[in-house]
């Protein structure tokens, strides 16, 4: 499995407006204070307020604050919010076509499907709340990724 820069970004965004005091941040906000560009990081707001992990408060002191608790949001919530999978299953061995694939008898499949069942619980019981305590427990000049 690997985490996209899109999928780190929003979980970077989502603990950045945990900690604030006031919990809530302006996506040029976000962006600066992050070092993501303005427009990635709307786009990843905008898809977290449809998923319904963001919402969005409009006007002069508008802006994205978290719609629920950080301990009810798992990891896994927030990668299949923005990614695709948890973890993705691929047979073409590296695009080498000349791999043969079992397709419907495939002998590995059973068990990479084990191990995504095994890896989503996993996802699904870290919360952003575990993110965010690693957040308040850094030292300042540790806080960046």
């Amino acid at each position: 499995m690997v985490i996209t820069s899109l999928e780190g970004y929003a979980l970077r965004a989502l603990v950045y407006i945990a900690l604030k005091e006031n919990k809530k941040a302006s996506v040029s906000e976000i962006a600066e204070k992050n070092g993501i560009s303005f427009s990635y990081i709307l786009r990843i707001c905008s898809t977290l307020r449809e998923k319904g992990i963001l919402e969005s408060n409009k006007g002069r002191k508008g802006g994205y604050t978290l719609k629920r608790d950080p301990s009810t949001i798992s990891l896994l919530e927030v990668v299949k919010a923005v990614g695709k999978d948890s973890i993705e299953i691929k047979c073409d061995f590296g695009k080498n076509k000349a791999a043969n694939c079992y397709n419907i008898d495939c002998m590995l499949m059973p068990e990479w499907k084990k191990i995504k069942i095994k890896f989503n619980n996993l996802m699904s019981d870290i919360k952003l709340s575990n993110f965010i305590q690693g957040g308040l427990n850094a030292s300042p000049a540790n806080k960046g990724c």
